[in-house]
C-alpha cells in the first residue's frame, strides 16, 4: 500500500508539471520580479516540473517527510482560480495538498524563523526551491529541508537585503526530468533540454 500511495502522488506531480506551464524563457533581473513574461516571481535556478507539497493546509513539505500510512485525502490543484492566495506564487507546477490525520504532529519553522537563525538583518526575501512565498509567515516541515542558500544582492546596489531560499528538493530534481543518455546516443554530441 505504501508503495502505491508513493507511485500515485509521483504520477499526480509528473501529469501537474505537464499541465502547467507558462512562458518563462529569460530573467531579466536577479529577483525576476518584473520579468514581463511570466506571472511566477522566482529566482533564475528555480526548479522545474515539480509540484509544490502543501501538508494540513499550511505546510509547505516533500514527498520524503509524508509518510504514506498518516495520508487522510490528497488533492491536486492545477486551477489557478482555486488556489488559495498565499500560495499563488508557488503553483507554476500545481499544487499538491495533502492531509493527514488529525493525531500527527509535524515539526514546523516559520520563514521568520529561519531568517532570525541566520541571523538576517536587514531586508530578506524568501523563497522556497526559487519560488518566492507571498506571505512570510507561511511554515515549512523542518525534515523537508534539503538546503538553504542565503542569497546577497550585491548586483544591484539600489536595493538591498538578501533572499534566503529553502530548497525542499535535492540537487538531482530540482531541474525536473533530465534527459538520460540512451544506449544510441553517440559519443560527443550534447544534449541540451
Amino acid at each position: 500500500m505504501k508503495k502505491l500511495i508513493t507511485v500515485l502522488i509521483a504520477v499526480f506531480s509528473i501529469s501537474i508539471a505537464m499541465a502547467q506551464s507558462d512562458s518563462v524563457h529569460a530573467v531579466k533581473s536577479f529577483y525576476a520580479d518584473n520579468a514581463p513574461d511570466s506571472i511566477y516571481h522566482h529566482l533564475p535556478d528555480a526548479k522545474e516540473n515539480t509540484p509544490t507539497y502543501i501538508v494540513n493546509n499550511n505546510i509547505i513539505s516533500n514527498l520524503n517527510s509524508i509518510d504514506p500510512n498518516t495520508i487522510m485525502g490528497i488533492e491536486v490543484l492545477k486551477d489557478n482560480a482555486r488556489i488559495p492566495d498565499n500560495f499563488k506564487n508557488l503553483n507554476k507546477y500545481g499544487l499538491v495538498k495533502v492531509n493527514l490525520k488529525a493525531d500527527i504532529k509535524i515539526e514546523t519553522k516559520s520563514f521568520k524563523a529561519i531568517g532570525q537563525w541566520l541571523n538576517m538583518k536587514g531586508p530578506v526575501k524568501y523563497a522556497v526551491d526559487g519560488f518566492f512565498i507571498d506571505d512570510e509567515n507561511m511554515l515549512i516541515a523542518t525534515d523537508s529541508i534539503l538546503g538553504i542558500d542565503v542569497i546577497s544582492n550585491k548586483f544591484n546596489k539600489a536595493e538591498a537585503g538578501a533572499t534566503i531560499n529553502v530548497w525542499t528538493l535535492s540537487p538531482a530534481n530540482r531541474k525536473g526530468l533530465l534527459q538520460v543518455k540512451r544506449p544510441t546516443d553517440k559519443p560527443g554530441v550534447i544534449y541540451i533540454r
